[in-house]
Protein backbone atom coordinates (compact mmCIF):
# COMPACT_ATOMS: atom_id res chain seq x y z
CA UNK A 1 0.00 0.00 0.00
CA UNK A 2 3.04 2.64 0.93
CA UNK A 3 4.04 2.25 -2.85
CA UNK A 4 0.25 2.88 -3.96
CA UNK A 5 0.36 6.32 -1.98
CA UNK A 6 3.79 6.80 -2.92
CA UNK A 7 3.35 6.46 -6.76
CA UNK A 8 -0.02 8.74 -6.83
CA UNK A 9 1.52 11.37 -4.24
CA UNK A 10 4.33 11.52 -7.39
CA UNK A 11 1.86 11.68 -10.17
CA UNK A 12 -0.89 13.71 -9.11
CA UNK A 13 -1.38 14.62 -12.26
CA UNK A 14 -5.33 14.69 -13.82
CA UNK A 15 -6.07 11.92 -15.40
CA UNK A 16 -6.48 13.02 -18.46
CA UNK A 17 -2.79 14.43 -18.76
CA UNK A 18 -1.59 10.78 -18.06
CA UNK A 19 0.60 8.90 -20.81
CA UNK A 20 -1.08 6.04 -23.10
CA UNK A 21 2.76 5.85 -25.25
CA UNK A 22 5.19 6.05 -23.23
CA UNK A 23 6.25 2.84 -21.75
CA UNK A 24 8.86 2.82 -18.54
CA UNK A 25 10.34 -0.22 -16.71
CA UNK A 26 8.38 -0.46 -13.19
CA UNK A 27 10.76 -1.11 -10.49
CA UNK A 28 7.75 -2.36 -8.32
CA UNK A 29 6.38 -4.38 -10.87
CA UNK A 30 9.34 -6.55 -11.51
CA UNK A 31 10.65 -4.62 -13.88
CA UNK A 32 7.96 -4.79 -16.51
CA UNK A 33 6.99 -2.16 -19.15
CA UNK A 34 4.12 0.00 -18.23
CA UNK A 35 2.53 3.10 -19.50
CA UNK A 36 1.41 5.67 -16.46
CA UNK A 37 -2.21 4.95 -17.04
CA UNK A 38 -1.35 0.81 -16.87
CA UNK A 39 0.27 1.66 -13.43
CA UNK A 40 -2.45 3.61 -11.59
CA UNK A 41 -5.41 1.12 -13.03
CA UNK A 42 -2.98 -1.75 -11.52
CA UNK A 43 -2.48 0.00 -8.30
CA UNK A 44 -6.50 1.23 -7.95
CA UNK A 45 -7.21 -2.75 -8.58
CA UNK A 46 -5.83 -3.42 -5.08
CA UNK A 47 -8.12 -1.83 -2.92
CA UNK A 48 -11.59 0.01 -3.23
CA UNK A 49 -10.95 2.43 -0.49
CA UNK A 50 -7.97 3.78 -2.75
CA UNK A 51 -10.23 3.75 -5.99
CA UNK A 52 -13.28 5.85 -4.58
CA UNK A 53 -10.44 8.31 -2.99
CA UNK A 54 -8.94 8.66 -6.56
CA UNK A 55 -12.33 9.41 -8.25
CA UNK A 56 -12.93 12.08 -5.85
CA UNK A 57 -9.49 13.59 -6.55
CA UNK A 58 -9.64 13.43 -9.65
CA UNK A 59 -13.44 14.87 -9.39
CA UNK A 60 -12.06 17.74 -7.38
CA UNK A 61 -9.30 18.45 -9.77
CA UNK A 62 -12.13 19.00 -12.82
CA UNK A 63 -13.95 21.04 -10.81
CA UNK A 64 -11.28 23.44 -9.84
CA UNK A 65 -10.06 23.46 -13.29
CA UNK A 66 -13.52 23.99 -15.01
CA UNK A 67 -13.66 26.75 -11.77
CA UNK A 68 -17.18 24.97 -11.76
CA UNK A 69 -19.11 26.10 -8.64
CA UNK A 70 -22.09 23.06 -8.94
CA UNK A 71 -19.30 20.41 -9.49
CA UNK A 72 -17.87 21.85 -6.17
CA UNK A 73 -20.87 21.76 -4.41
CA UNK A 74 -21.68 18.44 -6.06
CA UNK A 75 -18.72 16.85 -4.36
CA UNK A 76 -18.78 18.73 -1.30
CA UNK A 77 -22.62 17.32 -0.75
CA UNK A 78 -21.39 13.89 -0.41
CA UNK A 79 -21.68 12.65 2.97
CA UNK A 80 -18.13 12.47 4.37
CA UNK A 81 -18.69 9.09 6.01
CA UNK A 82 -18.71 7.71 2.56
CA UNK A 83 -15.20 8.75 1.90
CA UNK A 84 -12.27 6.74 3.16
CA UNK A 85 -10.87 8.10 6.39
CA UNK A 86 -7.75 9.84 4.82
CA UNK A 87 -10.40 12.50 2.45
CA UNK A 88 -12.92 12.55 5.79
CA UNK A 89 -10.38 15.69 6.93
CA UNK A 90 -9.92 16.90 3.63
CA UNK A 91 -13.57 17.15 2.78
CA UNK A 92 -13.81 19.09 6.24
CA UNK A 93 -11.60 21.72 5.58
CA UNK A 94 -13.29 22.37 1.70
CA UNK A 95 -16.55 22.32 3.21
CA UNK A 96 -15.01 25.10 6.03
CA UNK A 97 -13.39 27.00 3.08
CA UNK A 98 -15.99 26.87 0.48
CA UNK A 99 -16.72 30.42 0.00
CA UNK A 100 -13.19 31.22 -0.52
CA UNK A 101 -12.38 28.78 -2.87
CA UNK A 102 -15.82 29.94 -4.89
CA UNK A 103 -14.72 33.26 -4.91
CA UNK A 104 -11.13 32.45 -6.10
CA UNK A 105 -13.13 30.54 -9.41
CA UNK A 106 -14.50 34.49 -9.69
CA UNK A 107 -11.23 36.02 -9.76
CA UNK A 108 -8.94 33.84 -10.51
CA UNK A 109 -6.79 35.22 -13.03
CA UNK A 110 -5.42 37.32 -9.79
CA UNK A 111 -1.89 36.19 -8.23
CA UNK A 112 0.27 37.12 -5.47
CA UNK A 113 3.11 35.91 -6.78
CA UNK A 114 5.14 39.86 -7.84
CA UNK A 115 4.49 40.19 -4.16
CA UNK A 116 5.60 36.80 -3.10
CA UNK A 117 8.87 37.46 -5.21
CA UNK A 118 9.59 40.90 -3.89
CA UNK A 119 8.93 40.04 -0.34
CA UNK A 120 11.74 37.10 -0.95
CA UNK A 121 14.73 39.51 -2.74
CA UNK A 122 13.61 42.07 0.45
CA UNK A 123 14.86 39.05 2.57
CA UNK A 124 17.70 37.63 0.62
CA UNK A 125 19.20 41.64 0.51
CA UNK A 126 18.50 41.43 4.32
CA UNK A 127 19.87 38.20 4.88
CA UNK A 128 23.16 39.00 3.10
CA UNK A 129 23.77 42.58 4.04
CA UNK A 130 24.63 41.86 7.62
CA UNK A 131 22.78 44.46 8.81
CA UNK A 132 22.76 48.48 7.36
CA UNK A 133 23.61 51.82 9.17
CA UNK A 134 20.28 52.98 9.60
CA UNK A 135 16.76 51.85 7.84
CA UNK A 136 17.43 54.77 4.82
CA UNK A 137 19.98 52.28 3.91
CA UNK A 138 18.45 49.27 3.80
CA UNK A 139 15.24 51.25 2.10
CA UNK A 140 17.20 52.86 -0.66
CA UNK A 141 19.40 49.14 -1.27
CA UNK A 142 15.46 47.77 -2.00
CA UNK A 143 14.40 50.52 -4.01
CA UNK A 144 17.88 50.07 -5.93
CA UNK A 145 16.57 46.05 -6.58
CA UNK A 146 13.32 46.65 -7.63
CA UNK A 147 13.98 49.07 -9.92
CA UNK A 148 10.45 48.59 -11.20
CA UNK A 149 8.40 48.51 -8.36
CA UNK A 150 5.73 50.33 -7.41
CA UNK A 151 7.57 51.34 -4.22
CA UNK A 152 10.69 52.22 -6.53
CA UNK A 153 8.82 54.68 -8.90
CA UNK A 154 6.84 56.43 -6.07
CA UNK A 155 10.11 56.86 -3.98
CA UNK A 156 12.22 57.92 -7.30
CA UNK A 157 8.81 60.45 -8.31
CA UNK A 158 8.68 61.77 -4.65
CA UNK A 159 12.29 62.23 -4.41
CA UNK A 160 12.35 64.46 -8.19
CA UNK A 161 9.45 66.39 -7.11
CA UNK A 162 11.09 66.78 -3.45
CA UNK A 163 14.42 68.19 -5.85
CA UNK A 164 12.42 70.39 -8.27
CA UNK A 165 10.58 72.02 -5.71
CA UNK A 166 14.20 72.92 -3.69
CA UNK A 167 15.86 74.32 -6.99
CA UNK A 168 12.48 76.62 -7.66
CA UNK A 169 12.74 77.86 -4.27
CA UNK A 170 16.29 78.68 -5.16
Amino acid sequence: MAGTQAFLEINPNPSGVLKYDNYWSRRNFGYTQLTDVEVIQRLLAFNDDLKQAYRYYQDLILAINHRSKDELNHLLAIKWTQLPQSLQKVQRTLRRHRKEIITSFKYGDYTNGPVEGTNNKIKVIKRTAYGFRNFFNFRARILLALPNSYFAINWKNKRTAHVQSQTRAV
